[in-house]
């Protein structure tokens, strides 16, 4: 990671932290360096992108999103981070929207076993024609269809940041 992204990441980490201290009433003189560091150091270690996709991704959210540079910054590295578990809410046609992945075009992930053989899947997964035939991609829980949403997600963020240079 450059300087800035990892000092970004470093901030980002500490403020987390001072909160949760923060909630649990301790002191914040009482934040663990190392535990800062040994994140930082954790989270530049399971990026799935380079930092240029990550800036790349920060700059199109920002301009896609009204947010600020934190909060895109944070998204990025939510989708980039290969080692974070995921979030889900319940999408209104059956299925789940999986927290953090989101594609250059702005669609956020999707994962649903709402087919009639209960199988999961990515929602909109471009390799499918129709059920059950090549390119019908099926996956053993809801996880691992997740997992599998955020590598496509990551080779569509590196592929549009890399056309655009």
């Amino acid at each position: 990671m450059t300087t800035n992204l990892t000092a970004t990441v470093a901030a980002l980490v500490a403020r987390d932290l001072s909160q949760r201290q923060a909630e649990n009433r301790g002191p914040l003189g009482g934040l663990d360096i190392e535990a800062i560091v040994d994140r930082v150091v954790g989270a530049s270690a399971t990026l799935g992108c380079s930092a240029e996709v990550l800036e790349g991704m920060v700059e199109t959210i920002l301009a896609q999103s009204p947010c600020t540079a934190a909060e895109a910054f944070e998204g990025a590295l939510r989708l980039a981070d290969l080692s974070r578990p995921f979030s889900y809410e319940r999408w209104r046609h059956g299925g789940w929207y999986v927290g953090g992945v989101r594609y250059p075009s702005g669609a956020c992930g999707c994962v649903s076993s709402n087919y009639p053989d209960r199988k999961w899947r990515i929602v909109c997964d471009q390799r499918r024609l129709n059920l059950n035939e090549p390119g019908d991609v099926t996956f053993r829980s809801r996880d691992k269809a997740a997992r599998a949403e955020q590598a496509l997600a990551l080779r569509a963020w590196v592929s549009a940041i890399r056309s655009r240079a």
